[in-house]
Order: structure tokens, then C-alpha cells, then sequence
């Protein structure tokens, strides 16, 4: 029996690779204002599997930057496109997110697209995860001090509650 779907260190992954990703092609925020994130939801990622997806970035040549889980993301020379990959173990297996960064007008924009193939409540509850944390993540990134994210155990959770009361 598979254990309860919760947000664990893919999700935490996925989280730092928006951050790194950010940090190093220059999208993250600037020293004289907060950066606004807005996130868009893609319909089509490219490809028609997880697998092909898979099989195809690692043709590519791309470096696989491996989770402490069996899980894995690749980002794309264009330091624009990250696609983190779920583990074998994860519910929500297999699955692939692919993120896509842009920034105009001093927004952020991320375009997040999910190809999922396990069932379809524990699909939901991994877009849900998703978006949960990216909207707290650009609340984070907005100045907005009331959301937290914090690992515990390798689970991350995001929410408004403080870290401490």
C-alpha cells in the first residue's frame, strides 16, 4: 500500500529550483522593490508522456539534478525551463512539472504545466501542492511576511501559519 500522499522532498526540490533558477538568470527580485510572481497553468507540456518527456531531456544531454527521493529536475540552457520529474515512490507517479520563467514589467512569470499519469485524485492533490506552495511563494517573494515554507522530516509545508507562535 503506497503511503498517504503528502508534499515531500520532490516538492521541495521543485521549490529550490524555482529559486535557483531564478537566482541565476537574474529573475528573481530587485534590491528596490518586491518582486510580484504570477503564475499561469500551461495545457500542453510537449509531449505525450512522462516518460518521453524523460527520455528526451536526457537526450538532450541535460544535467540531472538528482532528489534525495529518486526524484530528478533538469534545467534547459535556456535557464528559463525547469522540469522536475516524480519519484518512483511518490502517489503521484509518474509525474512530470515543467516550469517556465519569463519577466516583463518587473513581474515574474511562471507558466507551470503538469503531466501527470497516476490516478486522478492523486493528480489533484499534486496540482493542488503545487499551487499552494506557488502561491506562497509569490506571496514570499511580494514582501507578504505571513506565508511560511518550512521542511520538516522531508515534508515541506507551506501556509500562513508562523513558523513559531
Amino acid at each position: 500500500m503506497k503511503p498517504e500522499y503528502s508534499m515531500n522532498i520532490f516538492s521541495r526540490y521543485a521549490l529550490k529550483c524555482l529559486l535557483l533558477l531564478c537566482a541565476v538568470s537574474g529573475l528573481a527580485r530587485s534590491q528596490e522593490q518586491p518582486t510580484k510572481l504570477v503564475v499561469t497553468e500551461g495545457h500542453y507540456i510537449g509531449y505525450v508522456s512522462v516518460a518521453d518527456a524523460l527520455a528526451t531531456l536526457t537526450a538532450k544531454g541535460l544535467a540531472a539534478v538528482p532528489a534525495a527521493n529518486g526524484g530528478v529536475s533538469y534545467v534547459e540552457s535556456d535557464s528559463r525551463t525547469a522540469w522536475t520529474f516524480a519519484a518512483k515512490d511518490d502517489p503521484a507517479y509518474p509525474s512530470v512539472v515543467r516550469y517556465v520563467y519569463t519577466r516583463s514589467d518587473g513581474v515574474l512569470q511562471a507558466e507551470v504545466t503538469i503531466l501527470c499519469e497516476a490516478s486522478a485524485d492523486r493528480c489533484e492533490k499534486f496540482r493542488s501542492d503545487i499551487r499552494n506552495n506557488l502561491a506562497q511563494l509569490s506571496k514570499m517573494m511580494s514582501g507578504d511576511h505571513t506565508a511560511n515554507c518550512r521542511v520538516n522530516d522531508g515534508a515541506m509545508k507551506c501556509s500562513a501559519e508562523p513558523d513559531r507562535q
